[in-house]
């Protein structure tokens, strides 16, 4: 009798250590689990080349904006007073713009960003004329030095979805030249341009 009690607790001590290491075992591993997704998160956060590319455009710029209600007629051209500056530490440059359209007062908000793990930039604008938000995502080529966007919004009177594109490259330093797109009856036809110049 004294002998199985002696071997029980053998075995109980036995299981114990086996725990204890599994639990140890586990226990590290997890450690390791958490680090590996701290350094994915830090690579996620972290402004990089894109951003910095992005920052070259901060500064006060004036803009001419032409725009065409209809394919082949005159643009209406007004001028617009636009700052930006990147916020959120590097991450996001924002622009305010201010000046006329239609004769009328216009304000606009535009926020664009990289996403380093989607790996693309993003885009939203709001203004003064609508109550909607648009957004966008694109890419850059590096060869053409061109930045392309797409995107979509809701049209007012036919209620349906215009697709839209936004094509951007700087011709030279201190010159920006934006070219918008739309989707309509299957044809894609050029809606506004605007030309940028930094003060």
């Amino acid at each position: 009798m004294k002998m199985q009690w002696i071997l029980l607790g053998m075995a109980t001590c036995l299981s114990c250590s086996v725990l204890a290491q599994t639990e140890s075992s586990a226990a590290s591993g997890m450690v390791q689990d958490q680090e590996a997704m701290m350094e994915v998160w830090q690579a996620a956060a972290t402004p990089g080349e894109p951003h910095e590319r992005l920052a070259e455009m901060a500064g006060e710029w004036t803009g001419q904006v032409e725009t065409w209600a209809v394919p082949g007629m005159e643009p209406m051209v007004s001028e617009s007073r636009v700052v930006r500056e990147m916020t959120l530490d590097g991450r996001v440059i924002e622009e305010r713009w201010s000046g006329e359209m239609m004769g009328m007062p216009f304000q606009g908000h535009g926020r664009t960003g990289y996403n380093n793990v989607t790996e693309d930039y993003w885009s939203t604008w709001t203004d003064n004329v609508s109550t909607g938000l648009m957004t966008f995502t694109g890419q850059y080529d590096a060869e053409s030095d061109r930045y392309e966007f797409t995107g979509s919004y809701v049209d007012p009177v036919s209620k349906q979805t215009v697709d839209t594109r936004s094509v951007s490259h700087s011709p030279e330093s201190g010159k920006e030249i934006m070219e918008m797109f739309e989707t309509r009856g299957g044809e894609e036809i050029m809606t506004m341009r605007i030309t940028l110049t930094k003060n």
